[in-house]
């Protein structure tokens, strides 16, 4: 185990770093030392994610849920991978057995509601949306497809409510070109 975690968060620093494919070899290791613990699937799926090879990541994460039915990353990842393929019964499938163990995992619920937005299911998504930002409410993407889910329901009063909560609580990029080399020369203040 010590030896498979070292490997594991070694993978995870090249991951984090962008290093993709150091990532996914990191983590094929963490697999060939124990072909038992799901996630190494489900971090080699990751890497081949962020490369776009949905139809590579898709076996791993059915791997991983084949070790451990209840791993919730492993069906959000899942989740995902299948909403990118237009699969959105089958996503909407995992995205809700991950909900059952975090309710309040904003990512999934703003997973959901983007499914139901585009099945348009506009009032699902809708109450999905609000159910983010009981819990967030600066959430961005909550704010975005909140307004594009009010603009598909015909509630245009509503929608630009919406698109002013979006663009109050989104990053000030004019600020960012001013504050960015301070705070990238100084991570102790960042």
């Amino acid at each position: 185990p010590a030896l498979r975690g070292r490997w594991n968060d070694y993978g995870i620093g090249l991951y984090l770093q962008g290093d993709l494919r150091g990532a996914e070899a990191a983590f094929r290791t963490v697999m060939a030392i124990d072909p038992t613990y799901p996630d190494g699937p489900v971090n080699v799926a990751r890497a081949r994610l962020g490369e776009g090879d949905v139809d590579a990541a898709i076996p791993l994460l059915e791997q991983a849920i084949a070790l451990d039915p209840n791993l919730a990353k492993a069906h959000v990842f899942l989740g995902q991978a299948l909403m990118t393929l237009g699969e959105y019964d089958q996503a909407m499938t995992h995205l809700e057995t991950a909900r059952a163990q975090y309710p309040r995992d904003r990512v999934v619920l703003n997973r959901m509601g983007r499914i139901q937005f585009l099945r348009r299911q506009y009032d699902d998504a809708i109450a999905t949306f609000e159910a983010v930002l009981r819990i967030d409410p600066e959430d961005l993407d909550a704010h975005s497809n909140l307004m594009l889910s009010h603009r598909g329901a015909g509630h245009p009063d509503e929608a630009a409510r919406e698109l002013a909560l979006f663009e109050r609580f989104k990053a000030d990029e004019s600020a960012q070109a001013i504050t960015g080399p301070y705070l990238r020369a100084s991570p102790e203040d960042n």
